[in-house]
């Protein structure tokens, strides 16, 4: 059982966005930075820490790679990544593994709640659950709304190239 921890205060920093539609999904940056004071969890064959975030109960995530080399204890991974379909009310849980040869061991969690995430995003450090030293370093930016792609078709008839737009519509109306 891992307990959740509340996050810690960071910097809020105001986004300007287009107003969103009841329901319509966001585009959303997340960058998972470095980690701080996480313990050693791996004495064979050493820690290899990475980073999961998560749209909460939604299954869309994204991981960073693993810290092999340097300090492990604090690692630093520098990636960003976008969600293309967030929906404002969505918490986000972010999860520290260690890599190690037969699977990940947890070394702890970060639940935060909606209103720190969308309209204004946040930037800061995260205490992580289970470990009163470590903290995660995060910052998350609402990018505006999500906008469906349009597809560039070509087709070859007789032997002259004609090429169609095609809009690509949302898999769905809503979000949730």
């Amino acid at each position: 059982t891992v307990m959740m921890q509340q996050p810690m205060v960071g910097e809020f920093h105001t986004v300007t966005t287009e107003t969103p539609v009841e329901g319509e999904p966001q585009k959303l940056a997340v960058s998972i930075l470095e980690a701080h004071g996480l313990e050693n969890m791996n004495n064979f064959t050493g820690d290899h820490p990475y980073a999961v975030c998560e749209i909460s109960g939604k299954g869309v995530k994204f991981e960073t790679k693993p810290v092999t080399e340097g300090d492990t204890m604090n690692p630093f991974w520098g990636e960003t990544h976008t969600f293309e379909s967030y929906c404002p009310g969505d918490s986000l849980e972010f999860t520290v593994y260690d890599k190690g040869l037969l699977g990940s061991k947890t070394e702890g969690k970060v639940l935060v709640p909606p209103e720190l995430v969308y309209p204004t995003g946040f930037s800061g450090m995260l205490a992580i659950s289970g470990f009163p030293h470590s903290v995660l370093h995060v910052i998350i930016r609402p990018l505006g709304p999500s906008v469906p792609e349009e597809t560039v078709v070509t087709t070859d008839v007789s032997k002259s190239k004609k090429k169609k737009k095609l809009s690509v519509g949302k898999k769905s109306k809503g979000c949730c």
